[in-house]
């Protein structure tokens, strides 16, 4: 009876030995791992941070930095080094999981700040955007590839410089460093449930958008430049799908952005609107607008129910931005806005979380 209640009793220990010896192995070479990402930043990019303390367990290994900043510094084709975009965050965890071996978790803790370089009139500025909310969760691979996706998501979270929020954000993030001419180097997609914009009357909800940078690789580290002035402009930007609800219209944006400076984007896209006659009987531009412009405006409408008409009853509508602002058609669309503020909301029930 002894022998068949040692032998047992000896091959569970072992087993319990083995898996904690293994937990213990995974947690420190985990946690040099971490050791190593956050002292060996990119090429392109250099971290610094106030303060780091691991915060791991026996199960996980993880680490916490306090006041990290982010500067990354692409060149010039001339080969001068372009404004620093800078990142910076209060806290931000880093941790990995045994039951998740080949992901890193990362949870950006308290507001995040991008401040954006950029001229104007001559004259040197910067643009400071503020993300605050809920804590931003990210995912991404242990394994260092030319390609590789992130994800990313976050309950809530609004941005203070434009007054936009946004509630449940879901998103990944893709890249390609191998990319050439026909691949993209870098891609981006979200999907938001509700979004809040201040110069719109109502909300957008079932927001979805994703986005691309066709390669190659040399695109992020040197930046195009304008010639007259020698600035850096964006690079091209491919706006793959764009679309959402609002006031029961199904709207849908393609297009890219081919150029302008730092907040000053320069592209051309199309507009494509459903279910839109209804919303369209309801607009009076007569209340809003002189009677020049309204009656202008009018006959802009009618062409616009008859090429409807004609499209099967979607809408197809171009849309142009220069230098930061919004035309449709030739007519700049802040000073049409006001007539679509005039629409009452469609109706529908809201869940209120």
């Amino acid at each position: 009876m002894t022998r068949f209640f040692k032998q047992p009793f000896i091959l569970a220990a072992g087993v319990v030995l083995l898996v904690l010896g293994g937990a213990v192995a995974f947690r420190w070479q985990s946690q040099q791992y971490l050791n190593r990402l956050v002292a060996h930043p990119s090429d392109l990019c250099q971290i610094s941070y106030q303060s780091r303390q691991p915060a791991g367990s026996m199960w996980r290994a993880a680490m916490v930095l306090q006041g990290v900043r982010v500067a990354c510094t692409p060149a010039m084709h001339d080969g001068t080094p372009a404004h620093t975009i800078e990142y910076g965050a209060n806290n931000i965890l880093l941790e990995v999981v045994p039951w998740h071996p080949l992901q890193v978790h990362m949870r950006l803790n308290g507001p995040q700040s991008l401040t954006i370089p950029y001229a104007h009139n001559g004259e040197e500025s910067r643009r400071l955007f503020v993300l605050e909310g809920h804590p931003v969760e990210v995912f991404w691979p242990v394994r260092s590839l030319p390609a590789g996706r992130a994800a990313f998501s976050a309950p809530f979270a609004h941005l203070r410089a434009s007054g936009v929020s946004m509630k449940n954000v879901q998103g990944e993030v893709l890249w390609n460093t191998q990319a050439n001419f026909q691949a993209s180097v870098l891609g981006l997609s979200f999907s938001v449930e509700q979004m809040t914009v201040p110069s719109w009357p109502q909300h957008l909800e079932n927001v979805k958008a994703a986005f691309s940078m066709p390669g190659p690789y040399e695109r992020l580290r040197v930046l195009e430049q304008e010639e007259e002035s020698g600035l850096a402009i964006w690079p091209e930007l491919l706006v793959q799908k764009a679309s959402a609800d609002w006031n029961g219209l199904k709207l849908g944006v393609t297009g890219h952005v081919r150029g302008g400076h730092a907040t000053s984007i320069t592209g051309d896209f199309w507009l494509t609107v459903r279910d839109w006659k209804p919303f369209v009987e309801q607009l009076q531009p007569e209340r809003i607008l002189p009677p020049l412009q309204a009656a202008a405006f009018k006959n802009t409408l009618e062409d616009m129910l008859s090429r409807g008409d004609r499209a099967g009853g979607k809408l197809v509508l171009s849309l142009s931005v220069r230098d930061g602002y919004v035309y449709m058609g030739a007519v700049p669309l802040e000073k049409i806005l006001p007539v679509f503020q005039l629409v009452q909301p469609a109706a529908r029930t809201l869940v209120q979380q």
